[in-house]
């Protein structure tokens, strides 16, 4: 019993949350969501990048999700890039793109979706 007491103990403390219980004052939330095209034949994301940061990109899942990341900014202008490819015979193959990410102190939250060659922000 003593022993299962002791086993009890030291997991309680081992499984203590450490991270932070409320966001920092003066961030704001976004999250980034990237999906290939949906299209038959569309865009394939090859890369993503969020002011500097690259997106971890798995193998797309049967809707074409590639992956998605989570950030907490202060108010300002992020760069958001991503590359697609197009095609694996014509030129170009892929395309670069860039978009100007602005994000008021009025923002609690900020939803990114970049689907292909498009990127929609909330």
């Amino acid at each position: 019993m003593y022993l299962w007491l002791m086993l009890c103990s030291l997991f309680a403390q081992t499984s203590t949350y450490l991270g932070p219980k409320q966001p920092a004052p003066g961030t704001v939330q976004v999250q980034l969501s990237v999906q290939n095209s949906p299209e038959l034949g569309g865009v394939a994301v090859v890369s993503a990048r969020f002011d500097g940061q690259d997106i971890p990109l798995k193998p797309a899942d049967v809707n074409g999700y590639r992956g998605g990341a989570n950030f907490q900014v202060t108010p300002g202008k992020y760069k958001l890039e991503w590359v697609v490819q197009k095609s694996k015979i014509y030129w170009p193959r892929t395309v670069s793109h860039e978009e100007l990410v602005t994000i008021s102190g009025q923002d609690v939250w900020v939803q990114i979706n970049l689907v292909g060659e498009t990127a929609t922000i909330h």
